[in-house]
């Protein structure tokens, strides 16, 4: 039924709204696994039926809020840099390590039950950037695999060095911390760029 929904209507808007604001308000109050769709639709003022006109259940509701998080913090950060620079990559780096932060502080007992969930699909929308990234330098249309590679590298690197910044205490600073994990990155992004070209 959510698949019918149209999109852009202000009421679907609205409404969605009101449920992830309800879920957010919940998540501070109660783990993840305790918040039940009653509980959000009570605290949302809407009844099952419509929340279920949204949401397959609160997993399908939790994986938007993820990819709303995140992209948000990653388009304030790369502010709609579209080509693979150095710069654009530090700022990506940056931005999952303050996503990291972000979940630690706002919302840490909804982020520690759906962890692998977050995990998911934060890498999934790092690889997709990347491979934009890459296959708007590449030359080749066989360059597909080499670029594929690369970017599901790149992805998990990110994301596991940001979370371990994280995990130890954000400790350096987060831009000295992207200017480190960088050196690494840059010269196997490059050795990929220079092969498609």
């Amino acid at each position: 039924m959510a698949g019918r929904l149209k999109e852009n209507d202000p009421r679907v808007i609205r409404t969605r709204q009101l449920i992830q604001d309800a879920f957010h308000s919940l998540s501070k109050e109660k783990k993840f696994n305790d918040i039940t769709i009653r509980d959000i639709t009570e605290r949302a003022a809407i009844n099952r039926g419509t929340f279920y006109a949204h949401f397959a259940d609160k997993y399908a509701l939790m994986e938007l809020i993820i990819e709303d998080t995140f992209m948000t913090t990653v388009y304030q950060q790369l502010q709609s840099q579209e080509e693979l620079t150095p710069e654009a990559l530090r700022n990506l780096i940056i931005s999952v390590c303050r996503y990291h932060e972000q979940l630690s502080t706002s919302c840490r007992r909804t982020a520690q039950a759906v962890f692998p969930l977050i995990e998911m699909k934060v890498k999934s929308q790092l690889e997709q950037m990347v491979s934009n990234w890459l296959a708007k330098r590449a030359a080749k249309p066989e360059a597909d695999k080499s670029i594929q590679w690369a970017a599901v590298m790149v992805s998990q690197s990110i994301y596991g060095a940001a979370y371990l910044w994280n995990a130890r205490g954000r400790k350096p600073s987060v831009t000295i911390f992207a200017d480190e994990i960088l050196c690494f990155l840059l010269p196997g992004l490059q050795a990929v760029i220079e092969k498609e070209d």
